[in-house]
């Protein structure tokens, strides 16, 4: 009965790390920068294709090592490992804050540049400090 319990066990670790990288892919990669386009319309996101899915393995690796190791103190380092490689890559993805776009204004293309690193970086602070 004790080995049902283990493999219940085991079992359950690989689906909540699983599920814990793919909500950190999900949060860092898709949810932010998408957030970041919808609030300003005419600003592109660049894609970069080659980055989604090492990124995706990488935060699957590292949330089912962190969900294996739960009670043992490396899990600590492990989640915070995550969600500063969740932050870089968003970073990356939103061009570190620097926000380029162009508008039509009376019939005349007015090109902008904006810093929203601030903004970013609290954004990432709160993540790091609230996202489990």
């Amino acid at each position: 009965m004790d080995v049902n319990v283990g493999i219940k066990k085991m079992v359950c670790s690989l689906v909540i790390g699983v599920f814990m990288g793919m909500l950190y892919y999900l949060v860092y990669v898709v949810i932010f920068p998408t957030l970041f386009s919808k609030i300003l319309p005419n600003t592109e996101i660049p894609k970069l294709p080659g980055l989604y899915i090492p990124v995706f393995i990488l935060f699957t690796a590292l949330g089912l090592a962190n969900s294996l190791v739960r009670e043992h103190p490396i899990s600590l380092p492990l989640k915070l490992l995550s969600k500063i490689l969740g932050a870089l890559v968003m970073l990356v993805l939103l061009n570190f804050g620097i926000i380029e776009g162009e508008i039509a204004l009376n019939g005349v293309l007015v090109e902008y540049n904006m810093d929203i690193s601030p903004l970013l970086y609290t954004l990432i602070l709160f993540s790091l400090l609230i996202f489990p």
